[in-house]
């Protein structure tokens, strides 16, 4: 796993957005993909990017497992109804932050910052 996470660094997870964004305007220029399909895709991709992100630069097992499963009760999701697909990946696409960023708070150390702002010193 780390020969894939050093050959796909955390860093270049920007750069995959904006990759995914122009093409899914060429496709859309392109004449492959129609204005309404675009939506769509662009949900998936992105989706798909964070959910990469996540499994592969995750620490902890559990985090690893709760990105698969959600990807997973996604499509069952669709499946079931309970949202199309641009709704499911949206949720997605929100729920990986949110584990990051409740992670990163959770683990983070304040040191001796006691929440004020002190010009000059």
């Amino acid at each position: 796993m780390e020969t894939i996470r050093n050959f796909i660094p955390a860093s270049a997870r920007a750069s995959w957005y904006a990759v995914a964004s122009a093409l899914v305007a060429a496709l859309v220029s392109w004449g492959v993909l129609d204005d309404t399909a675009a939506p769509a895709i662009t949900g998936v991709i992105i989706a798909t990017v964070t959910l990469i992100f996540a499994l592969l630069h995750s620490d902890t097992p559990w985090r690893q497992a709760v990105y698969g499963l959600a990807a997973a009760l996604g499509v069952l999701g669709v499946y079931l109804g309970w949202g199309s697909e641009v709704q499911m990946d949206a949720l997605l696409a929100v729920i990986a932050p949110v584990l990051g960023l409740g992670t990163a708070a959770a683990t983070t150390n304040a040191g001796e910052y006691v929440g004020e702002h002190r010009l000059g010193e």
